[in-house]
């Protein structure tokens, strides 16, 4: 049975927060999705019928994906208190694990534990119609978890069967539809269980062998050079997610459960040395055999955003990085009221331009939030000004700096993410002059670099 609970929601979550005052603040529901004749892909008594999420804005829409143990299923939420299933793609197997990005307007998808390989959907069309337009296992059997680098079009293959776990790195920047292989790579973190990558720098969550952060631009002509690690810690690292100025990364260990958050510094990542300045983990269940357990975290802005499994969505200020403070969650697996590992909240997006936040609960299904009160009109982190001329650009490209953190650098990448120009931004306020003419005619980004990460990029062409 298909259904759409937007009346039931609201009866569901007044009457449980007025049982469990845990069970939400500054956070609503609009709407949740659930299926209980799709099938269950469950180790022991674990009964997951979903995983992965992510979300897509095009062509005046919004959509959300979901994994199911046999589909892909595709939703638009334009109207996020009425969910409407629109696509329902079917895997070969049943599996626990799918997961996903996208690129453009397409969705790429892939599942451990399974030989399906790459599946590729085209929102182009969008809303008459969603098409699958590519489903195969040539390049590699599976993959457990999908990274991909937007400025670069390169997709990142994390613990894929054909790097021996390692990484897989292919191209769809000259085709969205046809996949490259750029190369594979054992490296020395071992297994990846995920990634996140900014400018082909990818931050890699290795298990139980620590963090790992390789330099990846020039993958197919070298091998991927390590920037710098993390000793282990005692937990197995599962995902990351850099602060929007790249200066810190926020690590989520999975195993065993009850290990927080740690937030980590990257200021000295040039002489390897990475420090953690502090943990945190909030428990809103009595702790027994288990505890807490973060899952996925992300961040838009100054706001992170963690999928900790039983507990469901917690939301944290992290306006000042060192002391991350919980301002928002919303229980999306209310069932529980014991720690029972893994159950609940998967993943969650937090991006789509009208604040609708999808979340992925393992058993329950589709939830959409919404936050609300205070917390949703926090601030803005400022972001340079920046203009650009001319564009397209012949021999040169002004670059002029209009205020905003100061620029420290000027890259230029070309579309398939070679570093093409590099050149350090004047000590004076002032515009900068890119010498173009010997570059070839394409389409480039042109990349700022802070002295606190990356925080702005422009496409631009060059014409001859």
């Amino acid at each position: 049975m298909l259904f759409h609970i937007q009346t039931l929601s609201l009866f569901f979550v007044l009457s449980v927060s007025s049982a469990f005052a845990q069970d939400s603040l500054n956070m609503i529901r609009l709407a949740q999705w659930h299926d209980t004749t799709l099938p269950i892909a469950s180790p022991g008594n674990l009964k997951v019928r979903y995983s992965g999420c992510w979300g897509l804005a095009v062509n005046g829409r919004e959509y959300a994906i979901l994994g199911g143990a046999r589909h892909v299923l595709v939703f638009d939420v334009t109207t996020p208190t009425q969910p409407e299933l629109v696509g329902k793609f079917e895997g070969q197997t049943n599996t626990v694990w799918r997961e996903f990005k996208s690129y453009k307007n397409r969705v790429y998808a892939v599942s451990d534990a399974t030989s399906e390989g790459l599946m590729i959907l085209d929102f182009s069309r969008a809303p008459d119609t969603i098409v699958q337009t590519y489903f195969s296992n040539q390049i590699f059997r599976s993959a457990h978890t999908i990274t991909l680098d937007t400025s670069s079009g390169r997709i990142y293959l994390n613990g894929s069967n054909i790097a021996f776990g390692g990484l897989a790195i292919l191209d769809v920047s000259q085709n969205p539809d046809k996949p490259t292989l750029i190369g594979t790579y054992a490296l020395p973190g071992g297994y990846i269980h995920d990634s996140y990558v900014r400018g082909d720098t990818v931050y890699a969550s290795c298990g139980f062998d620590g963090y790992f952060i390789y330099d990846c631009r020039n993958a197919g002509v070298d091998t991927p050079r390590t920037i710098a690690s993390l000793s282990p810690t005692g937990g197995y690292h599962h995902n990351s997610w850099l602060s929007t100025d790249g200066r810190y990364a926020y690590l989520t260990e999975e195993i065993p459960s009850g290990r927080p958050v740690i937030v980590l510094d990257l200021a000295g990542i040039a002489d390897n040395d990475l420090v953690i300045r502090t943990t945190f983990l909030d428990p809103f269940l009595p702790a027994g055999t288990y505890n807490a357990i973060p899952h996925n975290v992300y961040i838009k802005d100054n706001l992170l955003f963690n999928s900790q499994y039983e507990d469901g969505l917690l939301v944290y200020d992290i306006s000042n990085p060192v002391e991350p403070k919980l301002v928002a969650y919303y229980d999306t697996h209310p069932q529980n009221t014991s720690y029972n590992t893994y159950y609940g909240c998967w993943g969650n997006y937090p991006w789509l331009p009208s604040g609708t936040i999808i979340a992925g609960d393992m058993q329950n299904g589709l939830q959409l939030l919404r936050l609300t009160g205070p917390v949703s009109t926090l601030p803005e982190p400022q972001h340079p000004v920046v203009r650009i001329s001319p564009n397209p650009a012949t021999d040169h490209v002004q670059v002029r700096w209009m205020g905003g953190p100061r620029p420290q650098r000027v890259r230029l990448w070309s579309a398939a993410g070679q570093l093409a120009l590099e050149q350090p931004w004047p000590d004076a306020e002032g515009d900068l002059r890119l010498n173009t003419t010997q570059l070839p005619a394409g389409i480039y980004t042109l990349e700022l670099m802070t002295s606190m990460g990356l925080p702005f990029s422009r496409r631009m062409a060059v014409v001859r």
